[in-house]
């Protein structure tokens, strides 16, 4: 089973998951996850992973989604701090794997006419 606890404050949305981050309740995060960040895109997310007691695959992919749409983790345990350090290098490698960024510099000294 996953309990999942919605805390919405000013500044932050958080998602708080307590139990088995696994298949059955996949959807149901999925869920939750999509109404919350579409509700306030403005606010800061964060998924608090820390009463999770035990995660799939299903649900590596899950967090590995949210990463890269921008939510942050709180996390216990070596497990899944090693997990959260994963999907944080997961993301980076992602968003550098998108091609070259341009950048156009306008000087406005006027010494290099």
């Amino acid at each position: 089973m996953l309990r999942i606890t919605k805390v919405d404050t000013p500044t932050e949305q958080k998602l708080i998951l307590a139990g088995r981050l696994t298949e059955p309740w996949i959807a149901d995060l999925s869920s939750h996850w999509e109404e919350t960040r579409h509700a306030h895109p403005e606010r800061k997310f964060v998924v608090d992973l820390r009463g999770v007691m035990q995660i799939d695959s299903a649900g590596e992919g899950a967090l590995a989604l949210m990463k890269t749409e921008g939510a942050g983790f709180l996390a216990s345990g070596i497990r899944m701090k090693h997990l959260v350090k994963d999907l944080e290098i997961e993301a980076q490698q992602k968003s550098h794997s998108r091609g070259p960024t341009v950048c156009h510099y306008v000087s406005t000294d006027e010494g290099e006419k």
